[in-house]
């Protein structure tokens, strides 16, 4: 079901279009695929990117499947607790936390093995009367990626919520060098097909996070942790086609929100980000390339918000579905009360 019209609408599947129980679309002239996964159970609409079928199909299928575990909690799957737990709090995870309620959530210590008991309000997808804001940061999304996948997806999330607020640091403009980030046929289908993508570097150490957006007709922006530059931008660019393509209706009201606020004010945002944006020699931003000694995800983690990243993994395989680490400024009571609340849920 590719598009044929060359304007910037078709170019990207509209988010209102329904989206049956598996399928792929084309966009970009072809070169971006597209993949629409339906849970049966709770009807959950997943839109996940790639540039191959297969791999936005299989991305699409992961995490499908991780949310709709998170979406059951914590009904459908009891904690019983079985001695030698570590409680954590929503005051672990938040400043000024709301009231807390009971349920709880099971989690494992990547590094440490340790077991925990988590609040079900940071771990849970669902709409609730709680007043956390429920996050899909750090939920597995990728088969190949796993775990390290969605804790440099936690990194990625707190450093440009962090940034975003208190915008201290340039970032780098690599939007330039679009053509040696991406598959070159895919940067060349995007201006012919009237979008434009704006294509940012926050550099951190022994990592590169990516923001890029999308714009024309309503701006999508996205953001990627990997040990490259070209890989976080890849990342990121394709992240932001799938927020352009996923149906408003299928997200949290917090999340809907700030979507909806970003697409309509997509000169402010994109103003907002060439504002401290820096031009550089793309050469020089991705360090030394890692050796065996170099620290993993979990250990950057760590090291970064001074707890150790927590798996949660409740589905019939037992498979992870969800990492989440206390200090990450990933959990929030409330959407962003700024002007311009940051672009990335």
């Amino acid at each position: 079901m590719a598009p044929t019209s060359d304007s910037a609408r078709s170019a990207i599947p509209a988010s209102t279009a329904p989206a049956p129980a598996e399928d792929i679309a084309e966009c970009l002239g072809g070169e971006v695929h597209l993949a629409y996964a339906r849970r049966p159970a709770t009807g959950l609409v997943t839109v996940a990117a790639g540039f191959t079928p297969e791999a936005a199909r299989a991305r699409a299928r992961t995490r499908a499947a991780a949310l709709e575990v998170l979406h059951m909690l914590p009904g459908g799957f009891p904690q019983p607790r079985m001695g030698g737990e570590r409680d954590l709090y929503l005051s672990d995870f938040m400043p000024d936390p709301p009231a807390e309620g009971h349920e709880r959530v099971a989690g494992l210590g990547l590094l440490s093995g340790e077991r925990y008991l988590l609040p079900a309000e940071v771990v849970w997808m669902g709409e609730r009367d709680c007043g956390v804001e429920p996050t899909a940061v750090g939920v597995v999304g990728d088969e190949d990626d796993g775990v390290s996948g969605a804790i440099a997806d936690l990194l990625a999330h707190d450093m440009v919520t962090r940034w975003w607020s208190s915008p201290r640091m340039p970032l780098v403009r690599v939007s330039a060098h679009l053509a040696s980030l991406i598959p070159e046929s895919a940067a060349a289908a995007v201006p012919a097909l009237g979008l434009r993508v704006s294509a940012f570097v926050l550099p951190a150490s022994g990592f590169q996070i990516a923001v890029v957006g999308v714009s024309g007709e309503g701006t999508t922006i996205a953001t990627a942790a990997a040990r490259t530059v070209k890989e976080a931008v890849g990342e990121a660019f394709l992240r932001a086609l799938a927020a352009r393509a996923q149906p408003w209706s299928t997200l949290s009201t917090a999340d809907s929100l700030r979507r909806l606020t970003v697409w309509h004010r997509e000169v402010d945002y994109l103003a907002y980000l060439e504002w401290s944006a820096l031009d550089a020699d793309l050469g020089s931003l991705d360090p030394a390339e890692a050796g065996d000694g170099s620290p993993g995800w979990a250990d950057i983690a760590c090291r970064r918000f001074g707890h150790e990243p927590i798996v949660v993994g409740l589905d019939m395989l037992g498979r992870p579905v969800k990492v989440l680490c206390p200090g990450a400024a990933c959990y929030r009571t409330v959407p962003p009360g700024t002007t311009l609340p940051c672009p990335v849920p």
